[in-house]
């Protein structure tokens, strides 16, 4: 299984990185927070206290804008693949369409580390707040699990919605309302009413994105964000339960 699965990741990261469509949304990705860095003397008033504006949209970027290409990617493929019919022909080959969508996820997951790195990194040397600690390692699985998370709901996008083309609308859709309300731009604690204590719970990646910030702007032990990352799983959890009811992953139903 291993021998043969190996060779398909290798195929998988060769056929990702040739698409310029990829290393574009890559370097745009950086480029976006190069911009936001520039902004200078605007800080964020929350209750008694303040926080810098670049200093608290970089780790809400640097997640945001990975969501935002895997989910893309995902809701595309996955919705091109139910329109040709791609996994029923997959089943008639030694190629299972569950291997074939597993190592798909897993490359994409590697790439959105990848991705959000990047644009921290660059967030970094034009002057964001990053506390170089030993809890920043917890940056990585945090974005893996906004990045598993993300695939599956675009799978249950793509398989909800009839064509490609209302696939593509919907995933633009429901990325924006994540944008607005998952505290990426803006402090969930801003919104008015009880919504900020809804927010976390409610709204995909909210919670991951407040542990995220945490880890990355002053280094916080993860233990501090426990209730956030069970959210986290929890969504994880739903999204892959309603996936495979919502995609037709295989013929066999």
């Amino acid at each position: 299984m291993t021998a043969q699965t190996l060779p398909l990741f290798g195929s998988s990261w060769k056929m990702m990185l040739r698409s310029r469509g990829v290393i574009f949304a890559i370097v745009t990705s950086s480029l976006d927070i190069a911009f936001f860095g520039l902004i200078e003397d605007l800080d964020f008033g929350i209750g008694g206290g303040s926080i810098d504006f670049f200093d608290f949209v970089l780790p809400g970027f640097a997640v945001f804008l990975m969501v935002y290409q895997i989910q893309d990617i995902t809701v595309a493929v996955a919705s091109s693949f139910k329109a040709r019919g791609i996994l029923r022909r997959l089943a008639t080959t030694p190629l299972s369409p569950a291997r074939f969508i597993g190592v798909q996820t897993l490359t994409y997951v590697g790439l959105g580390v990848v991705a959000s790195s990047l644009v921290l990194a660059v967030g970094k040397l034009v002057g964001g707040q990053v506390a170089i600690t030993a809890n920043l390692w917890w940056f990585i699985p945090l974005v893996a699990l906004v990045a598993l998370t993300s695939i599956a709901l675009a799978y249950v996008i793509a398989g909800l919605t009839p064509n490609p083309q209302t696939a593509t609308n919907v995933g633009g859709t429901v990325s924006f309302l994540m944008f607005g309300f998952a505290g990426v731009m803006f402090p969930v604690a801003a919104l008015p009413g009880l919504l900020p204590d809804l927010v976390p719970y409610v709204i995909p990646h909210a919670a991951v994105i407040e542990a995220i910030r945490g880890v990355i702007s002053t280094g916080d032990a993860i233990t501090e964000y426990g209730r956030q990352i069970l959210i986290g799983f929890g969504w994880l959890a739903a999204a892959l339960t309603v996936a495979p009811l919502a995609y037709r992953f295989t013929d066999d139903r």
